[in-house]
């Protein structure tokens, strides 16, 4: 069995976060790590308060997994400070024979935005991005990083491409709703994959992103190459949005476990 780590915020709720990546890694049959850089006051109906967790526990914990544990894949998730960002990368920098690292640089989110503190934002693409093998940034990530909409194809298909420029080995530009049906880019300097899948008409999509950087860490881990990976992680989390199943009176989560029951 392969290993794979999550460092990410916790929704107490288990919809998104930490708990939603470890269900995901479960889901996929990879041993689930965690280490928190957050904890919210959270259900399907928004985010009510965040705490973060201190910079020096989260590298502890981080160099404590590595110390003892052969590590196959990282998902980083919410990073809400600049002193967190700067905390795991100078960790992760000192990581002899780093594994793959599939980051999604939480910005906004379907309950709600996130609370980055200061020049988090800018400080995720500078710190964080040169380390990861693959980014899965939203559309709205996308424009903020950028600082350009995306309106059309095209716009999207260039987004995909500048975005390479800030260091990361490839993307996955996750535009969501386009001529009613929901699109993605794949690109990784040579091919640019468009992935396109039937729209499915719910808001019952909380944490389909966290989710998707997870699948795709855990697919890398379990030996499939970048390409295959990014595919079956979009198989997977469109088939986990069309069998969800309500649990709050918000915008209810994805169905981590549909394949088991």
């Amino acid at each position: 069995m392969k290993n794979v780590l999550s460092i990410a915020g916790i929704d107490p709720s288990g919809g998104a976060g930490l708990i939603a990546d470890l269900k995901v890694f479960i889901a996929h049959e990879v041993y689930a790590m965690g280490v928190a850089t957050s904890t919210t006051a959270q259900n399907t109906k928004g985010i009510f308060a965040m705490e973060l967790i201190s910079p020096k526990i989260i590298s502890d914990g981080i160099k404590a997994i590595f110390d003892d544990i052969e590590v196959n894949a990282i998902k980083i998730g919410v990073v809400p400070s600049v002193e967190i960002i700067k905390e795991v990368a100078k960790t992760l920098r000192e990581i002899k024979n780093l594994p793959p690292v599939v980051l999604d640089p939480v910005m906004a989110c379907k309950n709600g935005d996130i609370w980055l503190e200061g020049e988090a934002k800018e400080y995720i693409v500078k710190e964080l991005f040169p380390l990861a093998t693959i980014i899965t940034p939203n559309k709205f990530e996308a424009q903020v990083i950028l600082k350009n909409e995306i309106k059309t194809y095209e716009d999207a298909l260039n987004s995909a491409k500048k975005l390479l420029d800030f260091g990361s080995k490839s993307v996955f530009l996750k535009v969501g709703d386009y001529e009613g049906k929901s699109l993605d880019i794949f690109y990784d300097g040579k091919e640019i994959l468009p992935l396109n899948t039937k729209r499915i008409k719910t808001d019952d999509t909380h944490g389909s992103g966290c989710s998707l950087s997870s699948a795709i860490a855990s697919n890398l881990a379990n030996g499939k190459d970048l390409k295959n990976s990014v595919i079956c992680a979009k198989n997977y989390v469109f088939d986990a949005i069309e069998k969800s199943f309500k649990i709050g009176h918000g915008f209810n989560p994805i169905n981590h476990f549909y394949q088991f029951y």
